[in-house]
């Protein structure tokens, strides 16, 4: 009975060739959609589920709700050594700093060859790092690597980078920045599942003494480290946040803050680290995050792809069963029951599946290059090929399957015999009314995604062309070291003097990168409504605004010191004048990291951060060489020349230090990689739907127009025109397209606004993208139905007359 079964199938599906081919092809770019989105979700969702004690690692957070009010995921250098002390119930502790954005290591070869290398992947780590990750080494004694001052951990491509294949165990880096001599005393091979801990080095806890003073590493205050903490088995994550509300008082009470403020605006919290990717966006992550946003959106969109796919089949399916009738007839004379018919035509979906899947995951691996490279999925084509994801394809097989076969199968075993062997429609049937329902489901996602695109791209858009408040264009950033900075007034008259560089200055911090936040306020403060304490700060030269194109709003701009700055000199935006309620603030005396000195002008708002909130106050001080880079503004069209004479200079005046540089415009765009991605994976998403929807409406119109061969043929003999004739055969598939656009527009309108609403600058809705959204999905929609429509026409009404 199976062979007979798998051979009528076979011979149906090659019978009807077109109808099988959009069958196939639709349910094929649906699977392939699917799969895609699925094994990138699953990636999301694997992020630290490698780490055996995952689930009893937490990172230590610190949330003010003072007038500075923040949630940080970065804490004090003394808080985990202090919690381990109080709480019995933590089994060990890590602690994480990264001191520079960069560091300049170099190590030289037995030839002498020195090979220096930037490095912006690396931390301190204390030895217990080894133990609460469980980091796989490859070589090296995870338990005492880290315990000694001035050694170093690498990643396995790390040491592949510097020492090739030879051993690294035992082999000095130097540290340029510092002058210290790091010996390699472990590899870390790379792990086999996603982290929000990536790292390409870790230098030993005690050697971070050399970097920073005691006083810093006792400071209860300084957000400077990442802690984590892992709790003894049995242990919950309820029982010792209970009683951090008092751990907080004795812990901060140093401050001089009472307790009743301690516990009214100072609060340590447990982040488990599996909500880290996911679900934490606090001030100073250790990289950013994905948003878990995103993973709903394209659930959504796997859900959407894969009912459109099944729509396509369910509708094929019934219209194709009529030309069956006789068949099925026939079958219930003979004796077959209801149950045999819908194992048969159950069977048959399963084979179209199986067809389909296994050209959806030709598609899949031809696919997958692009998709990853775009939306950073991480896995390969051959890591589809475990029990469980085989398990999840055999599971997407059959309920696909079953969700595009039941409907056919159950509509087909209702069919009278009697009516059946005469080959007459079933006049009564609902069949109609459901497959037209399914056509609205298709082009009301349709729709909607073409409008969820378009909404999409216009922000991206207003992300990479809001105007921030200054120039972006043009500008070169150099990374700093050591020597250049002895050297950067010979650098400096180098630079005044060609005639490339139109300005130039000397910066801490690029805008778009994390910018610190410092004490910093009005000496003069007031006893009541007090003021915030703290401010993002910048340090830069005399030249900033001008080489920024910074506007100016009162005062005036700073005043070259040197050799040393005698005065300090403060400029703040107006967002900081407004929080420290200034009335006239240039005068003002201000105190800033330490710093007492005067401010002499307040700038106008720019966007020195990401468009996603709003401007901060920021205090920007006089002092040039507490800079990590030069902001080299070039003029049109001299580019690569400038490079060129600016890494000529700098290795000549320093011939030891590396030199790196990068546009400030593509530093700012990578603020927005998420949104990118998902721009691009949506639009890719919509794209497929719009297809599988144009391919079911196709398959459904050519079925249409070849039953109603014979009346074209009559209106053609009775004068009919061409074009009335396709009008004919278009409208009613025309009309489910209008209700369709109906349905969805409102639904789509919703939907993105409030997708719109996390972002402080967003575009507005206006009346344009319905209107475009319509028309596309209409035009796609006359496009696919006329094809069929106007060859129907075209054919000579002599033949379609004869026509069985």
């Amino acid at each position: 009975m199976f062979r007979n079964y798998l051979k009528i199938a076979w011979r149906n599906l090659w019978k009807s060739k077109t109808f099988s081919f959009v069958n196939i092809t639709g349910l094929a770019v649906g699977i392939a959609g699917v799969l895609l989105i699925t094994f990138h979700i699953r990636h999301e969702l694997s992020y630290e589920k490698g780490f055996e004690k995952a689930d009893r690692i937490y990172r230590v957070t610190y949330q003010s709700t003072d007038e500075d009010a923040r949630h940080w995921a970065a804490t004090a250098p003394p808080l985990v050594p202090a919690l381990q002390r109080a709480f019995p119930q933590i089994e060990a502790g890590v602690r994480l700093h990264r001191l520079f954005p960069y560091q300049l290591f170099s190590y030289t070869n037995p030839g002498g060859e020195v090979k220096r290398f930037e490095e912006k992947g690396g931390f301190f780590a204390n030895e217990n790092v080894t133990e609460v990750f469980e980091l796989p080494f490859a070589a090296g004694d995870p338990k005492s690597a880290l315990k000694n001052a001035n050694t170093i951990v690498l990643s396995e491509a790390m040491a592949k980078k510097y020492f090739g294949n030879a051993d690294p165990m035992g082999k000095t880096i130097r540290d340029e920045r510092a002058g210290i001599p790091l010996l390699v005393t472990g590899v870390v091979k790379a792990l086999d599942f996603p982290s929000h801990f990536q790292f390409d080095y870790l230098v030993s806890m005690p050697t971070v003494e050399r970097y920073i003073n005691q006083r810093m590493m006792e400071n209860t205050g300084w957000a400077g480290f990442y802690n984590y903490v892992l709790l003894r088995e049995g242990t919950t994550q309820a029982q010792v946040e209970a009683a951090l509300p008092a751990f907080a008082v004795k812990f901060f009470e140093p401050s001089g803050d009472s307790e009743q403020k301690i516990l009214a605006t100072r609060h340590l919290h447990l982040q488990p680290i599996r909500d880290i990717h996911l679900h934490s966006k606090l001030e100073k992550e250790m990289y950013p995050n994905s948003d878990i946003t995103y993973i709903y959106i394209f659930a959504v969109a796997a859900i959407f792809i894969l009912l459109v796919a099944t729509v396509n089949f369910i509708n094929i399916s019934t219209a194709l069963a009529f030309n069956r009738m006789k068949e099925i007839g026939l079958r219930k004379v003979v004796g077959g029951t209801r149950g045999q018919l819908l194992r048969q035509f159950l069977g048959e979906s399963l084979l179209i599946t199986l067809l389909s899947t296994a050209v959806a995951v030709l598609l899949f691996k031809i696919i997958i290059p692009y998709y990853t490279n775009v939306a950073s999925g991480g896995f390969v084509f051959e890591s589809m090929f475990t029990w469980a994801n085989m398990g999840i394809v055999a599971l997407l097989i059959i309920g696909i399957a079953l969700l595009a076969g039941l409907y056919p199968a159950w509509f087909v075993a209702r069919f009278n015999p009697v009516v059946s062997l005469k080959g007459k429609r079933l006049s009564g049937t609902t069949v109609n009314f459901v497959r037209k329902g399914l056509i609205v489901f298709q082009f009301t996602v349709s729709v909607f995604m073409i409008f969820g695109t378009m909404i999409v791209y216009r922000q991206m858009r207003l992300f990479h062309e809001q105007d921030l408040g200054f120039n972006k264009d043009q500008l070169v950033a150099v990374t700093m070291y050591d020597q250049m900075q002895e050297k950067y007034g010979v650098l400096a008259d180098d630079m005044s003097k060609n005639s490339n560089i139109a300005s130039f200055s000397i910066i801490s911090t690029l805008p778009g990168e994390r910018f610190g936040n410092y004490d910093a306020s009005p000496l003069h403060r007031p006893e009541q409504n007090p003021l915030p304490e703290n401010s993002r700060m910048l340090w830069s030269d005399e030249k900033f605004l001008t080489t920024l194109g910074i506007q100016l709003k009162d005062g005036r701009a700073f005043r070259k010191q040197f050799p040393e700055v005698k005065n300090h000199e403060f400029i703040l935006n107006e967002a900081a004048v407004k929080v420290y309620r200034l009335k006239n603030p240039v005068g003002e005396a201000f105190v800033a990291d330490g710093d007492t000195g005067t401010v002499v002008g307040v700038v106008k708002n720019f966007n020195f951060a990401s468009l996603h909130g709003g401007v901060e106050p920021l205090v920007i001080q006089y002092i040039p060489f507490r800079s990590n880079y030069i902001l080299v503004k070039v003029k049109g069209g001299s580019l690569p020349a400038t490079i060129q004479f600016l890494e000529s200079r700098v290795h000549a005046l320093a011939p030891d230090a590396k030199f790196t540089y990068s546009f400030l415009d593509q530093n700012l765009d990578k603020l927005y990689v998420t949104e990118n991605r998902m721009s691009k994976v949506f639009t890719g998403f919509a794209a497929l739907s719009i297809f599988i929807s144009c391919l079911g409406l196709f398959g459904l119109s050519a079925y249409s127009a070849k039953l109603r061969v014979k009346e074209v043929g009559v209106r053609k003999v009775l004068g009919a025109s061409v074009g009335s004739v396709a009008f004919l055969l278009s409208r009613d598939f025309l009309l489910l397209v209008l209700i369709a656009i109906a349905v969805s527009l409102p639904l789509a309108w919703w939907a993105m606004d409030r997708w719109l609403g996390a972002f402080t600058y967003r575009i507005t809705i206006g009346w344009e993208v319905p209107v475009v959204a319509a028309l596309a999905a209409l035009l796609l929609a006359v496009v696919t139905i006329s094809f069929q429509a106007v060859k129907t026409a075209l054919l000579n009404p002599v033949r379609n007359l004869r026509a069985d």
